[in-house]
């Protein structure tokens, strides 16, 4: 399985544009009753993304990498056509619903915001004017760092929405690996430079495969979606149990991340006409738990009566 991150730094101008170094607060959103088996437990999960709530996020990049293939005739035929057969065989074997989807590795999710507040999120989360919406807001650097500490080395970075620059980073990726195998394919044919081409076949293959969990249509933009990505092998030195639960009728594949209360910044409320019972009553809850000293925050956004 490759390093991701090292793949990242071959690609300064990518690696920066999905997250910038800086410490933020990273905010995840959720219903009362998950919040409460969240702190219960100081656990949250990874999801798997094949099962994301949408299935056009998980084909949308790989009908932009196809596409975009065939726009620049100017990439390598030999490369680029297995890249080209690779992505669509997978989006087919999403949409046509085949069984047969088990790779050495799947990809393993926590969805973020970066806005504390959002109107947009907390209408997922809210039932009429009395049922709100919560979300804690973990700080960035402390969770990552957290993460790795239990093994948890994971991708992360902020959601590409503009096509046109999701254009731009997938053009860097292309320009990147596809001159690397032209040497390649110049050079003296020996076995080892044939085994260096099929290395770097397969490290764009797995940089294109995390690249497009963090493109998302334009349309969900007000999201403002961060994610955090885990790469589960399967071999039994690096795999982590996976739990199962269902949502909406569909079974879904999870992995538990048990943080420390550390990490955890705030707890922010939703919209809600009883803000002062909801803030009292999540007090007494962060008690219980043992988060009493972190920050409860209101929604600022009015509710139209």
């Amino acid at each position: 399985m490759f390093d991701y991150d090292c793949l990242l730094k071959k690609i300064p101008k990518v690696k920066k544009i999905l997250d910038d170094g800086s410490n933020k607060v990273l905010y995840h959103y959720t219903k009362p009753e998950k919040l409460l088996s969240i702190l219960e437990s100081d656990t949250i999960r990874f999801s798997n993304a094949l099962y994301l709530n949408d299935k056009e996020e998980v084909t949308y990049t790989y009908r932009l990498i196809v596409n975009l293939i065939n726009e620049m005739p100017d990439l390598n035929l030999e490369l680029f056509a297995e890249i080209k057969n690779y992505f669509f065989k997978k989006y087919k074997n999403i949409v046509d619903g085949d069984g047969n989807f088990l790779n050495k590795y799947e990809y393993y999710t926590i969805s973020f915001s970066t806005e504390g507040d959002n109107l947009t999120l907390w209408n997922n989360y809210a039932k009429g004017q009395t049922y709100t919406g919560y979300n804690i807001g973990f700080c960035k650097k402390d969770l990552i760092a957290d993460m790795e500490r239990q093994g948890f080395h994971s991708v992360y970075g902020n959601i590409i929405y503009s096509k046109e620059v999701q254009l731009s980073v997938l053009k860097m990726i292309f320009t990147k690996w596809n001159t690397q195998y032209e040497k390649l394919s110049k050079a003296r044919k020996t076995q080892k430079n044939l085994e260096k081409k099929q290395d770097v076949m397969f490290e764009l293959v797995d940089i294109l495969s995390i690249i497009s969990l963090f493109f998302k249509n334009p349309h969900f933009k007000d999201e403002k979606e961060y994610r955090i990505i885990f790469i589960n092998n399967f071999l039994p030195s690096n795999y982590k149990q996976t739990k199962i639960f269902e949502k909406n009728g569909l079974f879904i594949p999870y992995i538990e991340y048990k943080f420390l209360k550390k990490v955890v910044n705030s707890i922010n409320i939703g919209p809600t006409l009883e803000e002062n019972i909801f803030y009292t009553s999540t007090c007494r809850l962060l008690a219980n738990f043992g988060y009493e000293n972190k920050t409860i925050n209101r929604s600022k956004i009015p509710l139209r009566y």
